[in-house]
């Protein structure tokens, strides 16, 4: 296995620490950031705990998302007795420490390094907007990403031994991945690239290693897949087709970079500019590798397998399936990688001056860009925690929706639960996470035999909320034309209705 020297890991250790002490001070006032994929976490874990299998909170089953993470909290529920939205806080503060300590025990392994790189490194890794958005929301990502770095960690041990044991020790982390994200399978994918390509492999040796590794990389979802046929008819849930052509994709997932580097530039041509060279550049990283054996075997060649898969991928897949447009939490796993090869050669560089003299101006220009992006980072973190501390996290934590008017209403007003017919709401989740109600969701235009459905009510009530409508669902002008609308009572951001035929 990899050996850890406590001695040469302080300072990961000292940024681990720091970094739980970051994600505390953006949540200690509105706690953790909850999303609609939030609620249907939380949903499920309460289920599992209260003996109800994994159902939303809805009581349908989860299919929408694979069932690892909410496992997950699951057990950390039931270990502490304590609900998973007030011990958020501490368990992603405690995966940010071990996501930024295990980046520096791979970083100390690298080639080519100094410990003033590492250590710079570090700290924008503290710094990140990106990774402190992660982990101030409750989303699987912030799991997925700590078993990328053990994976990369697992699989560098792999290729070390070729030993069927470390094999299905880097396959069980990269099924418990795929398990916790869907977008895991491309820790499958990786990992049965560099098998492929690996030269110290005979071609039936190859076949094996990938077989093993695949079949076990794909068990528990595929247990998973079935599970949820069985139960919806559905392998996924519901899921509509991709809107976005793959050249907007492309330009989407520039844009994300741009903001991860700071740049100024603004427009479509430098985005996709700037994501095709990053891709161009770690396809030339790959292929380099490859004809240097060594160099094949080694972290770096792990991390850039597995970021040029992983951005292929949420590419792709975006232009195939319709997901949100391509944003910070969809590439966030990608980060680390990028920041580490696109800075691996520094010190190589370095080294190989000729003058001395030249030796110290490089340090001094490469020391400066890592000060200016540190700084840019701290600006904007210092902007975002102003505002998380004067509205709260951005989502149902944020104080538009805990001091809602309507929200307010519905805490006070127990009845209105009461009512016999079926209640709907534009934004069902909210109305759980705020008063612990399960209401269903108003039905999305495209899936017509829901529609129908919903017509068909002879009477429910509708709980609407008049802000971040989903421009997918049933409008209130679309309603109007097949429900009469009762108004039962209305307030500043929505009304509370009685919908009959």
């Amino acid at each position: 296995m990899i050996l850890i020297s406590f001695k040469k890991n302080i300072d990961s250790l000292i940024a681990a620490v720091i970094g739980f002490i970051i994600i505390q001070l953006f949540t200690r006032n509105g706690g953790i950031g909850i999303s609609p994929d939030s609620i249907a976490y939380i949903g499920a874990a309460r289920n599992v705990i209260d003996g109800n299998g994994f159902s939303e909170f809805t009581g349908s089953p989860l299919v929408t998302f694979p069932l690892f993470y909410p496992f997950f909290l699951a057990i950390i529920m039931f270990v502490t007795q304590t609900d998973i939205v007030v011990l958020a806080p501490v368990l992603n503060g405690l995966m940010f420490a071990a996501v930024i300590f295990l980046t520096g025990i791979i970083l100390e392994q690298f080639k080519y390094k100094t410990s003033w790189y590492k250590r710079i490194l570090l700290v924008i890794l503290i710094c990140s907007p990106s990774l402190i958005e992660i982990y101030t929301m409750l989303w699987s990502e912030t799991l997925f990403i700590l078993f990328i770095l053990l994976f990369i960690i697992l699989f560098k041990h792999y290729f070390r031994t070729h030993s069927f044991k470390s094999l299905i020790i880097a396959a069980c982390i990269a099924t418990l991945a795929f398990d916790s994200r869907f977008a895991g399978i491309t820790l499958i994918g990786t990992g049965c690239l560099l098998i492929f390509f690996d030269k110290n492999l005979k071609w039936i040796n190859k076949f094996k290693h990938i077989s093993l590794f695949g079949s076990l990389g794909i068990s528990l979802v595929a247990i998973n897949l079935i599970r949820n046929t069985l139960e919806r008819g559905l392998a996924t849930g519901m899921r509509q087709k991709g809107i976005t052509t793959f050249t907007k994709n492309v330009e989407y997932s520039g844009n994300v970079m741009s903001d991860w580097f700071t740049f100024k530039l603004e427009g479509q041509w430098f985005f996709e500019f700037l994501a095709i060279a990053v891709m161009i550049l770690f396809f030339v990283f790959f292929i380099r590798n490859y004809r240097h054996w060594k160099a094949y075997y080694s972290f770096e060649n792990v991390t850039v397998s597995f970021f040029i898969v992983y951005v292929l991928f949420i590419i792709i897949s975006s232009t195939i399936s319709r997901y949100e447009p391509i944003n910070n939490r969809l590439l966030a796993p990608a980060f680390i990688p990028l920041l580490l090869i696109s800075t691996s050669q520094i010190p190589k560089w370095r080294a190989k001056l000729p003058h001395r003299q030249l030796e110290w101006i490089f340090f001094a220009f490469s020391i400066g860009i890592g000060f200016v992006l540190i700084g840019s980072y701290i600006g904007i973190n210092k902007e975002n925690l102003s505002l998380m501390n004067n509205a709260g996290i951005p989502g149902y934590s944020e104080n538009i929706w805990t001091k809602s008017k309507l929200v307010h209403y519905l805490q006070e007003h127990e009845e209105v639960f009461e009512n016999d017919s079926a209640i709907y709401s534009n934004h069902c989740q909210a109305v759980y996470f705020l008063t612990n109600h399960a209401v269903m969701t108003l039905p999305e235009r495209v899936y017509k035999d829901d529609v129908e459905e919903f017509k068909e009510l002879d009477s429910c009530t509708l709980i609407w909320f008049s802000r971040d409508n989903n421009p997918d669902l049933l409008s209130l002008e679309e309603i109007r034309h097949y429900k009469k609308m009762k108004l039962l009572k209305s307030f500043s951001d929505g009304a509370i209705f009685l919908l009959t035929n």
